[in-house]
């Protein structure tokens, strides 16, 4: 035999070995990936709703944190694994340190420095969870320097603002006002989430006064949506 037909068959070999080495990988990211969407489908699941039940809560949190062990490299995983935690404290059926949340929210932003959802979401937890909402602006802003009209940063800033308004420093309330203005100009998703947040913190008075005094004139369609939406009178 000549010493070409060795040569090939060495590189199959090779090939060989390095596929059965990969096959471990790629089932244990496939085998994450399962755990992620199920856990994924149980908080879209829970959008919108008070009350969680435990059974589902628990399901979602053994999945969520299956995905992360399996490969906690993804800062999908991390944050997914978060949210679920997130809901477990706000129904009484877990506790979690700022520690645990940190590491995995702050890791995430490390994997993905320059995901605005990644901010806008370490954000909301520093602020309902660890009560810390000059913390939960400093990553906004991190968050509008990545994605200056990104509408997770712009929804959250809402909610932590109107939630901690009378706390909030003067450059915080300045950024509110720009993204009630920019929301008011975005999606309708955006602009269904500033209108349910202003009813939610009892904002109507603070956000049409604003609007009121606007030194410049809005697009014709932001101002009519404002007066028969917003700022409907009743």
């Amino acid at each position: 035999m000549s010493i070409t037909f060795y040569s090939r068959q060495f590189l199959i070999l090779l090939m060989l070995l390095g596929l059965g080495c990969l096959l471990p990988l790629v089932f244990n990211q496939g085998v994450a990936s399962a755990y992620h969407f199920k856990s994924s489908y149980y908080l879209n699941a829970w959008e919108g709703k008070t009350t969680v039940d435990e059974v589902q809560y628990r399901d979602a949190y053994a999945a969520a944190m299956n995905a992360y062990e399996r490969d906690n490299s993804s800062p999908h995983y991390r944050i997914t694994l978060s949210k679920v935690m997130e809901w477990g404290v706000y129904l009484g059926f877990d506790s979690f340190s700022n520690d645990e949340f940190n590491r995995l929210l702050s890791g995430a932003i490390v994997l993905r420095h320059n995901w605005p959802a990644a901010y806008s979401d370490y954000g909301f937890n520093l602020a309902f969870y660890q009560d810390k909402p000059d913390l939960a602006f400093e990553q906004f802003r991190i968050g509008l320097e990545y994605g200056p009209f990104a509408p997770e940063v712009i929804q959250q800033i809402l909610s932590v603002g109107f939630a901690y308004w009378p706390t909030l420093t003067m450059d915080d309330k300045y950024l509110v006002f720009d993204s009630i203005k920019l929301a008011s100009t975005m999606d309708h998703t955006t602009r269904n989430h500033l209108v349910k947040v202003v009813g939610l913190y009892d904002k109507k008075s603070l956000v049409c006064s604003y609007f009121d005094y606007l030194p410049e004139p809005l697009p014709e369609n932001t101002a009519n949506w404002i007066a028969h939406s917003l700022c409907k009178k009743t």
